[in-house]
Parts: C-alpha cells; structure tokens; sequence
C-alpha cells in the first residue's frame, strides 16, 4: 500500500496563537501526523517562540513534552531558531523515552551527527531553490531522507528523481487548497500547513 502524505500542522494552525496551548489543542483535535513548534533558548531552558522572547511568557519545551505524552504516535517538527540546541532537546526527550517522536529542521545543519546518535531525525531545509543540488548531495552523503522546502521547486519530474534515490519531499507552508490538491495528488512525504483540518479532508479525498 503506498504511504500517505503526512500532514504537519504549523504552529498557529486554525487561527489560533503560534506556539500556544490553544495550537496545540488545536493540532491534536484535527488528528494530524505532526505538528511544528519554533524553539528558541535561554541559558539552560528551551522555551517555545519563533522570535526571542521572555520565556515567563512562553511554553516551556519540558510542559510542551508534558502536553505530547498523551499522543505518542504523533512526531514534532521542532524548528530551531538558535543553533547548538539539539542536543538539549534530545536529551529531554530521551528521559521522557519520546526521542522517535522528533524531528529537526531551521537551524540545525551542523547537528546532524548528533541529532542521529540520540535517536531523532533530520531534515535538510533550503530557502533558496538553487541549493537543491547541494541538498540531494548532501542526503545522499549523510542519509537523510527528506528535503524540507517550499513547493515551487517541486514537479513530478522533481519527484519522479527523488523517488529514484529514496529521499522525498517536505513542503511548507501550503494553505491554499489548489497547492494542497496538487502536491497531495503527487504523493510528496509532508505537507506542513496552517489548514490542517481541511489538509486532512483532501488527502482522505485524493489518497484513501
């Protein structure tokens, strides 16, 4: 059986404050696969927030564990906005047993190795789409699996390729119903969106 596209919900999905208890409530309700949290840090504490912020007045990453522990089948993409952090967040992780449920992507490149030896998983990420060379040849020297990026650069002839050396595809952030369709009719391995609820209908829709 061909495997479903995942589907990540981005933080703030369904209109609700990024980073927040509301998003993950949200996120859990619309029965997706992942969701994404931004971690930045201060001193010892990981502490969820796309920008620096006061951590007072942020989730903690240990509380933001507390909330995951009940839904242990779906997988955080944790996108670090600070380097030199992952080894924090698999450590938390690992105490709590949870370390098959992450996933690093944003800042996080020079971690990989370490991010592999405490049992989470990698995802290149690319901005600028003349990187993807240098992406594919990286997955391929390194195993990770997946290319993390926004859609344009993404074809079915794109696919077809990645297919062929056993990577995929991760997209964000896909809110439109056009692009959802599409890319979901292509099969890619994630689709990370603000929409979850209706990116869950489609793909029941298009992939069964």
């Amino acid at each position: 059986m061909k495997t479903k596209t995942l589907i990540t919900a981005h933080s703030g999905c369904e209109n609700t404050p990024p980073n927040s208890r509301a998003f993950l409530e949200a996120a859990f309700a619309a029965g997706c696969d992942m969701l994404e949290i931004d971690l930045n840090r201060a001193g010892d504490l990981l502490y969820l927030s796309h920008d620096r912020a006061d951590p007072a007045d942020c989730l903690s990453f240990e509380d933001f564990l507390d909330l995951l522990a009940p839904h242990p089948d779906i997988r955080v993409n944790c996108d670090m906005k600070e380097a030199g952090c992952c080894g924090m967040v698999m450590r938390a992780a690992n105490r709590r047993g949870m370390a098959r449920q992450i996933v690093f992507t944003g800042s996080a490149h020079a971690e990989e190795e370490e991010i592999r030896a405490a049992g989470g998983e990698f995802w290149y990420g690319i901005w600028d789409p003349a990187d993807f060379e240098t992406a594919v040849a990286s997955c391929l020297k390194t195993g990770a699996k997946i290319i993390n990026l926004e859609s344009k650069i993404v074809t079915p002839e794109t696919k077809a390729r990645l297919d062929g050396l056993g990577l995929g595809f991760s997209c964000w952030t896909i809110d439109k119903e056009p692009e959802m369709r599409r890319l979901l009719s292509l099969g890619i391995h994630n689709i990370t969106t603000r929409r979850p609820c209706l990116a869950m209908r489609i793909r029941e829709e298009i992939q069964g």
